[in-house]
Order: structure tokens, then sequence, then C-alpha cells
């Protein structure tokens, strides 16, 4: 698993946010279209639901 809190997005309209800070909805818009870098955003969505999970 790649970390993703310290990899930066580098094209579109989040270029250069940390990937940890973008939102759900471009994450799962990389994953729907199959982007070069959808391991990234399904990697930051795993974390996520980890997270949310873990603290309940």
């Amino acid at each position: 698993m790649q970390h993703t809190e310290h990899t930066i997005c580098d094209f579109g309209l989040h270029r250069g946010e940390a990937y940890t800070k973008l939102p759900a909805s471009f994450l799962t818009w990389m994953i729907a279209t199959k982007h070069e870098k959808s391991k990234y955003a399904s990697e930051e969505l795993k974390r996520r639901e980890t997270a949310a999970t873990s603290r309940n």
C-alpha cells in the first residue's frame, strides 16, 4: 500500500493537493474512469474507511 498522506495530485482541478484532502467524489471519479492514477484514489478511500470504522 502506498502512503497517500504524502502523495500529491499532479493533474486537473486538484493539482498540488494531497490525496488526503481530495473530495471523495473526485477519488470515486478517478476509479470509475480507470484513471492511470486510480490506485492512489482507491488506497485513499480504503484509508478513510479504515479510519472511520476503527473509531467506532
